[in-house]
C-alpha cells in the first residue's frame, strides 16, 4: 500500500469525521466474533465452579424417641369451648409449670427461659403478630403443630382437653377481648384433628433400634430355614420324599412358607397358599395331581417342620 494511498485516506477521514467508524467496523466486527468463539469453545470451562465447597459437617440427626402406642379419649369441642372454672384452673397449672419459663409469669415473653429467643416468644398481651389467631381454634393449633422456624414446638403430649384449659387460662389472664370463635371455627378444628371420635397413637422406636429388629428378624428366618432344610435332607419318610417331589425348589418352597403364616390357618388355606403360586414358591404343578391324604400329609409335616 503506497503512502499517497494512506495520506489520501487520510485526508478523506479529515474532512468527514463519521467514516472512522467505517474503516474501524470490520476490526470491531471480527473482534466481536473472535470473543463469541472463543466463549463457545470454552464456555465448560467458563462456567465451571473453580472454588472447592466448603460443607460445614455439624448437622446433628437426633433419632426417634420411644413412645408407647396411646389412646387420645373423644373430646367434645364445644363443651371445651366454653370457659369454666375447672379448665381455666388446669390450664393455670400448665401454664405455671410449661409456658412461663418463657412466657413469663405476666404472659409478655419476659421470662428466664425467653433470653436470646428469635424470635421471641409470643408476649400474650399483644394483639399484634398471633401466628394462628389468638381465638380458641387458634391457640389449640399452635398448641398441637408448634411453629416453624420458631422455637415455639408442638405440645402434642397435652390431652385436648389439657390444651382448651390453656387456651382459655391465657385468654381469659393475658388478652383483653380477645376475638371469638364462630361455629364455623369450631368445626372445622374438630374435623382437622378428629377430636370428637378420638385418635388411636401408634408407638413408635428409634430407627437404629428397627433396624436391628429387621435383622434380626430376618437372621432368625435364614437360620429356621436352614434348620428345615438340613432335617429334610437328613429324612427318608414318606412326607420328606412327598415334599421333594413336589418342589422345583426347595429352599425357595421352604423360604415362601417361612415368610408367611397364611397357609398355617387350615389344610384348607395351606392348599389354597401353594396352587396360587406355583413355581413361583418354588413348588412344582406335581401338587395338582395330590389327594386329599397326601395334602394332609404334607401340611401336617410341614406344620411340624416349621
Amino acid at each position: 500500500m503506497s503512502k499517497d494511498f494512506l495520506k489520501k485516506k487520510i485526508e478523506i477521514v479529515k474532512e468527514n469525521p463519521g467514516l472512522i467508524f467505517w474503516f474501524l467496523y470490520p476490526y470491531v466486527l471480527a473482534v466481536i466474533l473472535g470473543i463469541g468463539l472463543y466463549y463457545l469453545a470454552n464456555e465448560g470451562n467458563i462456567a465451571q465452579q473453580k472454588i472447592p465447597v466448603n460443607l460445614v459437617e455439624n448437622t446433628v440427626v437426633n433419632d426417634l424417641e420411644i413412645k408407647l402406642p396411646s389412646t387420645i379419649p373423644p373430646a367434645d369441642v364445644f363443651e371445651l369451648s366454653k370457659p369454666t372454672a375447672e379448665l381455666i384452673a388446669k390450664g393455670k397449672a400448665i401454664f405455671k409449670t410449661t409456658c412461663s419459663v418463657c412466657h413469663g409469669e405476666n404472659g409478655k415473653g419476659t421470662g428466664p427461659g425467653a433470653a436470646g429467643m428469635n424470635p421471641a416468644p409470643r408476649n400474650f398481651t399483644s394483639h399484634e403478630g398471633w401466628k394462628n389467631g389468638e381465638t380458641i381454634s387458634g391457640i389449640f393449633s399452635t398448641l398441637e403443630d408448634g411453629i416453624l422456624n420458631s422455637p415455639m414446638i408442638a405440645y402434642d403430649f397435652l390431652t385436648p382437653e389439657e390444651k382448651f384449659g390453656l387456651a382459655h387460662y391465657i385468654r381469659s389472664e393475658f388478652i383483653t377481648n380477645p376475638s371469638m370463635d364462630d361455629e364455623f371455627d369450631l368445626q372445622a378444628l374438630d374435623m382437622l384433628y378428629n377430636l370428637s371420635e378420638g385418635v388411636s397413637v401408634p408407638g413408635q422406636i428409634p430407627v437404629k433400634d428397627a433396624e436391628a429388629l429387621i435383622v434380626n428378624e430376618n437372621k432368625n428366618k435364614t437360620e429356621k430355614i436352614s434348620i428345615a432344610l438340613e432335617k429334610i435332607d437328613n429324612q427318608t419318610s414318606s412326607e420328606a420324599n412327598l415334599l421333594r417331589k413336589v418342589t422345583s425348589d426347595l429352599k425357595l418352597a421352604m423360604s415362601a412358607l417361612v415368610n408367611s403364616d397364611k397357609w398355617k390357618g387350615s389344610s384348607d388355606s395351606f392348599i389354597t397358599f401353594i396352587t396360587g403360586n406355583v413355581n413361583q414358591n418354588g413348588f412344582n404343578g406335581s401338587v395338582f395331581n395330590l389327594t386329599s391324604d397326601q395334602w394332609s400329609e404334607l401340611y401336617n409335616y410341614l406344620n411340624t417342620l416349621l
